[in-house]
């Protein structure tokens, strides 16, 4: 990369923007951050809940130690010891069965896999479909790969919603691919999950806004960009809430927000328009009722909810490819879930209180089709540059491709 000595400004203090603003200063480059909203870190802030009298993480997120980005990430910004590694194997219960299994982070884990046959009720060619992922075409969906196998709904429906947030039926085969090849098929040194020890906000969001305060990089909040104005190509200024900043010779802009936003600015862009929702719902729990929880994580399946998480302060559940339930009260879908709760626990259990939050265009629908119209729009000449989970179309949108689209934003420069 060339020598830059020329202001960035960086729209969006998500995740995406923040390792924009992490990475330019590693480089030695000016800039400045711009947000909308009051807060920074985007789906990975944490924050005090009035409601339950507990601070929450908006979403939550499984990050493993394949996650190169994220790992080099978290040493800049000095975090790593506020993160624990999760290390139970990774406990399943499925509500139709009342079967219970376990996928255990052996060194060679597909041989554990293949020769353990964890699954109630499978058998050794079962797990023949692991073999089909290495080698898929880029149109192929999971569903089309591998919808006929006897571990679909017990394995891979639930793997694909936790990975992609996306149904089987739409989600990239390929997309998938790539997360195994990195994953399961290297064994034990790149399945290890970490979690924070405290929250989201506190491990990785604090931590980097104070690296970029302390190295005199400005975030301004509460500032929404309204217009950008272009000639030639090139931006000449950009309208936010209270100010207007005009781009001068030599400077650059990095737009670090999703793709919804980005067609608002620029309607001449041809970026996936369907999206999915995840939703999390935190149950506040007395701490006698949180010691039946024996694992930290646990997978749920043939139920509406898909992942739980116990944490520190309360018991945490995922629920992805959510949009039939954004018309649901908030009141029915926290019950119907507690249900499945107690119907792995065994006996029924009061939760103190619970927050549902409904994240509504978490992530594009991440099909062949979308990953191809992203494809597209990456190869594409433009002057502008863009970062965001969304950007990296052979990753899922996650916290890893997240820091990986901002290293990229900046070597692009």
């Amino acid at each position: 990369m060339r020598s830059i000595t020329n202001k960035i400004h960086i729209i969006g203090s998500g995740l995406a923007g923040l390792s924009t603003a992490i990475n330019a200063i590693k480089k030695k480059i000016n800039c400045e951050v711009y947000e909308s909203s009051k807060n920074a870190g985007g789906r990975c802030r944490s924050f005090f809940d009035k409601q339950i009298n507990l601070k929450i993480d908006n979403g939550n997120h499984l990050v493993f130690s394949a996650n190169k980005s994220f790992l080099n990430f978290c040493e800049t910004i000095g975090s790593m010891s506020t993160f624990k590694l999760i290390s139970q194997d990774l406990k399943f219960f499925d509500i139709k069965s009342s079967h219970s299994w376990e996928l255990g982070f052996k060194e060679n884990l597909l041989k554990n896999i293949f020769f353990k046959c964890p699954i109630p009720k499978t058998l050794f060619f079962d797990y023949l479909s692991f073999l089909k992922f290495l080698f898929v075409k880029n149109n192929t969906t999971v569903n089309e790969l591998v919808g006929r196998s006897k571990i679909f709904t017990t394995f891979w429906e639930p793997f694909t919603l936790a990975v992609m947030n996306t149904s089987p039926d739409y989600a990239s085969a390929k997309v998938l691919s790539n997360v195994l090849k990195e994953t399961l098929f290297k064994g034990k040194k790149n399945c290890l999950i970490y979690q924070p020890i405290k929250n989201w906000g506190e491990s990785l969001i604090d931590p980097a806004v104070r690296f970029i305060k302390k190295n005199k990089v400005r975030i301004n909040f509460n500032e929404t960009l309204r217009k950008v104005y272009t000639r030639q190509g090139k931006i000449e200024e950009l309208v936010f809430t209270n100010k207007k900043v005009k781009i001068k010779d030599g400077e650059r802009v990095v737009f670090a927000i999703p793709p919804s936003n980005i067609v608002k600015l620029f309607p001449e862009f041809s970026l996936p328009c369907d999206y999915n929702t995840i939703l999390n719902i935190h149950y506040k729990v007395s701490f006698k009722n949180q010691k039946l929880f024996k694992n930290e994580i646990l997978g749920f399946i043939n139920t509406i909810s898909q992942w739980v998480f116990v944490k520190k302060n309360c018991i945490s559940i995922t629920v992805s490819d959510a949009n039939k339930f954004n018309s649901l009260d908030s009141d029915t879908i926290t019950k119907e879930v507690w249900k499945e709760v107690c119907t792995f626990l065994g006996k029924n259990i009061q939760y103190e209180n619970a927050k549902i939050i409904k994240e509504k265009k978490a992530t594009y629908i991440q099909s062949p089709k979308n990953n191809a119209l992203i494809q597209k729009f990456n190869e594409k000449k433009i002057n502008n540059i863009f970062a965001g989970d969304w950007t990296q179309n052979t990753l899922p949108c996650t916290i890893e491709a997240s820091i990986l689209s901002g290293k990229k934003a900046i070597e692009s420069l």
